[in-house]
């Protein structure tokens, strides 16, 4: 795999995951704070969970401007 496939690659799905825990869709944000019980490391609330989602999506937004230019 190329630079330019994986930064494209890894900059989608930081950009549509970070979104999804971000805006809570189908409740991922819960269910991924839920699964923290099982993972100690994860974060223990779901307003972590969210920020650390909005921080993952404008780094994947990120790399995928810096990718295009």
């Amino acid at each position: 795999m190329n630079s330019d496939a994986y930064h494209l690659m890894w900059g989608g799905i930081a950009l549509v995951g970070g979104g999804l825990l971000a805006a809570n869709v189908w409740r991922a944000a819960d269910r991924f704070q839920a699964m923290s019980y099982a993972y100690r490391a994860w974060p223990g609330s779901v307003i972590t969970c969210r920020v650390m989602g909005g921080v993952f999506s404008l780094l994947g937004a990120g790399v995928l401007v810096a990718a295009a230019l």
